[in-house]
C-alpha cells in the first residue's frame, strides 16, 4: 500500500474485531442452513424464497467480509459490507421489536438468543464500528 498512511492502532483493534465476530458468525451458520432459513422467516420480512436464499449467502458474506477485516485486504469495501449488514439486521430487529416478536434472533447458531435490547444494541456497535473502519480508511488513502 505505498502511499497510504500507515494505519492507527485502535483502527486496527477494531477492525480485527469486527472481523472475527463476523467470521465467527459466518462459520456457526454454515451448518444450520435450514434453521437460519427459519431464523430469518421469523421476522416476517421476506418472502419465503428470499429467506432460503438469504440462508444460504449470509453467512459466505459474513466470512468473507470477517475475513477481509481480520487480514486487512480490501479493508474499506470489506467494511462497506459489514456495514451494510449491521443495518440491515439493525432494521430487522428494530421492526421485530416494534410488532413484539418473541424470535431468535439468528446472529449465531445459538438459538437461546432472542431479539431484545441487547441485539440491537450489538447491531448498533457494529454498524459504529463498521463507519469508523470505513472513515478512517478513507482518511489512509493519499
Amino acid at each position: 500500500m505505498s502511499g497510504s498512511a500507515p494505519e492507527k492502532t485502535w483502527v486496527v483493534v477494531l477492525r480485527v474485531l469486527l472481523g472475527a465476530a463476523l467470521f465467527f458468525a459466518g462459520i456457526t451458520k454454515i451448518k444450520s442452513g435450514w434453521q437460519l432459513a427459519e431464523a430469518i422467516a421469523n421476522y416476517n420480512l421476506l418472502p419465503a424464497a428470499a429467506n432460503q436464499i438469504f440462508a444460504v449467502v449470509l453467512p459466505w458474506w459474513e466470512i468473507a467480509a470477517g475475513a477481509l477485516l481480520v487480514f486487512g485486504v480490501w479493508t474499506r469495501a470489506a467494511a462497506l459490507l459489514a456495514l451494510v449488514l449491521f443495518s440491515a439486521f439493525t432494521i430487522a430487529v428494530i421492526s421485530a421489536l416494534i410488532r413484539g416478536l418473541d424470535i431468535e434472533c439468528g446472529c449465531f447458531s445459538d438459538a437461546s438468543s432472542r431479539v431484545g435490547i441487547r441485539t440491537l444494541a450489538v447491531d448498533a456497535g457494529g454498524i459504529v464500528i463498521a463507519a469508523l473502519v470505513v472513515i478512517m480508511n478513507g482518511r489512509n488513502k493519499a
